[in-house]
């Protein structure tokens, strides 16, 4: 069953009385031709029959095709883009309805369709399928850093920009949270110890941990699948490599050896790889390369003349790696398959676009934009549709990382001038502008 599917049903969305009886019965299959099904074994091509094509566009398809009823009954299945010829036995008015569309999905012109069918002839009903974007889940919460007190803290919200709560509460710098696999911890960034270490605290800020204890700096912090571990940055050894420990702190070890700065880690979902920044490749800027967990077969992955190509982030599948990159002349947000391969621009906005999160079911990706005129949280569809300002505030909020609580999904409740992004007027800042930008604590 596909993810749409489910999504329909935390929804609770009603299907029509008459498609809820052809979910019950999608697997019983009637005569038919195309599309995979067993061929017919009524009449010949002069039989009295409708053929019934069907197509399908928009962002959020459910691939899991149709069924077809024929005045009531249940006549088979056909696939997004496909047809199927069905034979009918009487000449006259039949009704065809295309079931098991997804509660984001709607037929144009009407649906079921009426079509006189002649005698010993085959007549075509066409059902074009539209999908729009999936409603954005409100029972997830998003982490992030923020300005907003006047300091660095770090903040959560309800994954609508709802109920903003400072976490940390601190005089010192606080930024770059990372929930644990469970949600039940948030791994972050503080100079409460002088310098910028890793630390831990519960979900509600309560019982911060420091976790190393190092004179140098370290940065970028991110859980294991497991929980068990923690992979970080850190120029202990001179320039930046990453580094992994014990969930505890403990058992610190390096993974990287380079004279160049790796920074940014990204555990893979299935826990065997990492994706990093790193600067190594001599006449290019910073790529985003992948490496087994610990540390071996190092592979460039972006392999491109951009001046940036980073802050990597994996789907929650593991199909995809989202990144920053500026390689059309801005910041802007891209994602590519693991292996590097399709890369493809999601975001295309004058002003600076980074810091990818991608929503616990894939569906989403949060991010940090500053078509507002100063960094916001933003949130979009995974094909880069639908941007909307989650934070609207007239602080820095930036660095987003985003968890779900169990409940059902709700619409995500904005007005439509909530849900236009606001393009700042006057000129856009230049490449060089911006890349002093990108990192949200040199605001």
């Amino acid at each position: 069953m596909s993810l749409y599917r489910r999504t329909a049903r935390a929804l609770h969305l009603i299907a029509r009385p008459r498609t809820v009886y052809l979910l019950a019965s999608a697997f019983v299959l009637g005569c038919g031709s195309e599309d995979g099904d067993a061929p017919p074994t009524g009449p010949g091509p002069a039989s009295t029959s409708v053929k019934v094509v069907t197509t399908t566009s928009g962002p959020a398809v459910d691939s899991d095709g149709y069924t077809i009823s024929i005045d009531g009954g249940p006549a088979g299945t056909v696939s997004l883009n496909g047809n199927k010829t069905i034979p009918v036995g009487a000449a006259g008015p039949v009704s065809v309805l295309l079931g098991s569309l997804a509660p984001n999905c709607s037929v144009t012109g009407g649906n079921p369709k009426t079509v006189n069918v002649a005698s010993g002839s085959t007549t075509q009903v066409t059902f074009a399928v539209t999908c729009q974007s999936l409603p954005l889940p409100v029972n997830g919460k998003i982490v992030f850093e923020t300005k907003r007190t006047g300091n660095w803290e770090i903040f959560v919200m309800n994954a609508d920009g709802s109920n903003p709560v400072n976490l940390s509460n601190h005089p010192a710098m606080d930024f770059e949270p990372e929930w644990s696999p469970d949600g039940s911890k948030i791994v972050f960034v503080s100079t409460r110890a002088g310098n910028p270490e890793i630390h831990v605290m519960n979900a509600d800020g309560s019982n911060p941990v420091r976790l190393t204890n190092h004179g140098d700096d370290e940065e970028a912090p991110t859980w294991s699948p497991n929980g068990s571990k923690i992979a970080f940055a850190s120029n202990r050894l001179g320039d930046f490599d990453i580094f992994v420990m014990n969930a505890d702190g403990s058992g610190v070890t390096p993974l990287t050896y380079s004279i160049a700065d790796d920074t940014h880690p990204d555990w893979s979902p299935d826990g065997t790889r990492i994706t990093f920044n790193s600067d190594r490749d001599a006449g290019k800027g910073v790529d985003v390369f992948v490496m087994n967990a610990n540390g071996s077969n190092q592979v460039n992955l972006t392999n491109h003349s951009a001046t940036f190509d980073g802050r990597a982030a994996w789907s929650p599948d593991g199909s995809k790696i989202a990144f920053t990159s500026t390689r059309d002349g801005n910041y802007e947000i891209y994602v590519m398959n693991a292996n590097g391969t399709g890369v493809t621009r999601l975001t295309n906005h004058a002003e600076l676009d980074s810091y990818p999160a991608w929503s616990p079911d894939g569906l989403k990706i949060a991010f940090r934009s500053d078509r507002a005129g100063n960094p916001e949280v933003y949130v979009m569809n995974a094909n880069g549709s639908g941007p909307v300002n989650l934070t609207s505030n007239s602080a820095i909020d930036c660095h987003p990382s985003w968890k779900v609580t169990i409940g059902s999904l709700q619409a995500l409740q904005h007005s439509a001038a909530q849900d236009v992004a606001t393009v700042v007027s006057g000129p856009a800042r230049s490449l060089a502008q911006q890349a002093g930008a990108e990192n949200c604590l040199n605001k």
